[in-house]
């Protein structure tokens, strides 16, 4: 596979330097287009978008049309160059890079790291057959040096780039494949789009907490109905699948379901409903089916992980909109009608304003993100039909794709203030501010320490106690498992007594001259600020030890040489695990480029 890996590689690189590249919208939803369609949106200048991003070329025109239209001087050049764009040349050649420094100080200690990513790409978008069928693709590499990427992303930052596995070694930098393409076949009003590719929902970009369009990128077919009042979208994944302890390695045979009805009941006004089931190792044409999936798990046993939600969009008037996003992943309805909310109640909400002026400032938005413990959290079992939990297993049920979190960025048991300001002072200049306040906990410091001893009995890589969406809330047991108690009987959010705390604040820029005769070039600088305290709260308080840990029988354990009783041996891995706790202050500088022939 890698000797197919590098004459790719070559390929595309002699490509790249050889010929004379525009961005492919309708494949990227992450694209600074799907920013601009907010604020038209918001703006009031363009109305019943489709309900899942990225769009058919077909929308992005419609939407072009309406924004020439209704939008002033600024929004009609802005449209006319995405039409440009779009209604150009079926392929392009892109060639962008960046480099990225990072200056972390701890304890006095300061260490400066940097890294190089060079990406060039063949993409574009294009009709075929009289515009019903619309294609989007982008066929390329990214090279990066040897560092690894994480070391230069603040913490729950997503990477940008789909590009992980079965690199080429190319000298000082690993080369991989970083291909998206996708599909469109129908009018406006209904539409199926197939694909690998990132997909978002909702209007909290970059940060939903249901499809959060900076995860993984994957297999999708989807079908989109959009109506004056309505719309509906049914989406089924191929997502990878990773070990159950701590999301490494990689395996097939994971999928995810995902549908949504939004009906609005005015310009001022709307409500959706959305669903969502992962699971793994079969196949099961329920959940092709536009069906409740609640019914449709139900055939099987209730065994898959189920999540609902609920969307509300208050729109004022022009230019202010409302949207609070409620994830349930399981609750607790006999205790919530008692008014008692300690219980096992896993949800995520999300409720944020955001104001459009029609002003050099372009976007202003404040939310407001709580994860209780457990949410988005999933066990797996050694088989359908038992108890057992075994090291090693890959986990076909949590909310992941090949690791990285499908829903909120954000671990459970978290809270999060964020403000972000966007710029557009003058004709092609983009700067973007943004700050947030975030506090996590791990939640296994709330376990009991008949609990806490589950855990140091099991096998090294059984459970994880992390704190993270990795921490089950299920021991092995019997043919169902058994719960742990403090997960299944109180809610215990963030009232534990140490907490991690992330204070960021980052100020980015992008630039795009006025198009020449070879081509189109940007330029984009930005500086991000990270204060972290507490590091390491997310790290395993309870490792398994395995053959290491002797229970006596009498109330006591052995470890080594010496015998502790319960508590004593609860108390000696949580002092280990706050003494590894540390403060950290990160300042990463990144300068990029990207040239379009």
């Amino acid at each position: 596979m890698k000797s197919i890996n590098k004459v790719f590689c070559t390929i595309v690189l002699f490509i790249t330097i050889t010929f004379s590249v525009c961005a492919q919208i309708s494949i990227d939803p992450s694209d600074d287009f799907y920013e601009l369609v907010q604020e038209w949106e918001i703006r009031g200048l363009v109305r019943d978008l489709p309900p899942m991003r990225p769009y058919p070329v077909n929308n992005i025109q419609e939407i072009l049309q309406n924004v020439i239209k209704r939008g002033n001087e600024e929004d009609v050049k802005t449209a006319i160059e995405y039409w440009q764009k779009i209604t150009g040349k079926a392929w392009n050649i892109n060639v962008s890079g960046k480099a990225v420094g990072n200056l972390s100080k701890t304890d006095g200690d300061k260490e400066f790291e940097k890294l190089f990513i060079l990406s060039p790409n063949l993409n574009g978008d294009f009709f075929l057959y009289k515009d019903l069928i619309s294609i989007g693709y982008k066929l390329g590499i990214t090279a990066r040096t040897k560092e690894n990427e994480g070391t230069f992303l603040p913490y729950a930052i997503n990477s940008g780039y789909d590009a992980r596995q079965d690199a080429v070694d190319a000298g000082p930098f690993y080369a991989y494949i970083d291909i998206n393409n996708g599909v469109a076949i129908g009018n406006r009003d209904i539409f199926v789009q197939a694909g690998i590719n990132r997909t978002g929902y909702g209007s909290f970009f970059g940060d939903g907490i249901a499809l959060n369009e900076t995860d993984y990128h994957s297999a999708n077919v989807a079908i989109s109905f959009l109506k004056e009042k309505w719309s509906y979208v049914q989406q089924y994944s191929a997502i990878g699948a990773t070990t159950s302890y701590d999301g490494t390695g990689l395996a097939p045979d994971k999928f995810m379901a995902f549908h949504a009805f939004e009906y609005r009941f005015s310009k001022h006004f709307s409500v959706a409903y959305y669903e969502n089931i992962i699971y793994g190792n079969r196949f099961d044409l329920s959940y092709f089916l536009p069906v409740p999936y609640m019914a449709a798990q139900g055939i099987g046993g209730n065994k898959d992980n189920l999540q609902m939600g609920l969307t509300f969009k208050i729109k004022p008037f022009d230019s202010l909109e409302w949207v609070t996003d409620v994830l349930v992943d399981d609750i607790e309805v006999d205790k919530l009608i008692k008014l008692d909310a300690d219980g096992k109640n896993r949800f995520a909400l999300k409720t944020g304003i955001f104001y459009a002026p029609n002003s050099f400032c372009s976007l202003v938005n404040f939310n407001y993100t709580a994860i209780t413990p457990y949410t988005y959290s999933h066990w797996e079992y050694d088989g359908p039909n038992t108890g057992s939990i075994s090291s090693g297993i890959y986990n076909y049920q949590n909310y992941t794709n090949n690791g990285v979190h499908i829903g909120s960025p954000y671990e459970p048991n978290s809270d999060i203030f964020s403000f972000n300001i966007r710029f557009r002072p003058v004709k092609n200049f983009k700067l973007n501010f943004e700050t947030s306040f975030m506090r996590h906990a791990n939640i296994v410091e709330s376990d009991s320490d008949s609990e806490a001893i589950r855990y140091l009995l099991a096998s090294p890589g059984t459970y994880a106690t992390d704190g993270t969406i990795h921490t089950h809330s299920m021991y092995a047991g019997g043919s169902d498992g058994e719960h742990v108690k403090t997960a299944w009987e109180q809610l215990n959010f963030l009232n534990q007594d140490t907490k991690m705390y992330v204070i960021k604040a980052g100020l980015s820029a992008e630039y795009t001259f006025p198009k020449f005769k070879m081509g189109l070039l940007s330029l984009n600088m930005g500086y991000t600020f990270e204060y972290i305290r507490n590091k390491g709260v997310d790290a395993n308080m309870y490792p398994g030890q395995g053959s290491k840990l002797t229970d006596n029988g009498d109330g006591t354990f052995t470890l080594g040489s010496s015998t502790y009783t319960q508590a004593e041996l609860v108390r000696h891995f949580k002092d280990i695990w706050k003494a590894n706790l540390y403060d950290v202050v990160n300042n990463y500088f990144t300068i990029g480029m990207s040239f379009t022939f």
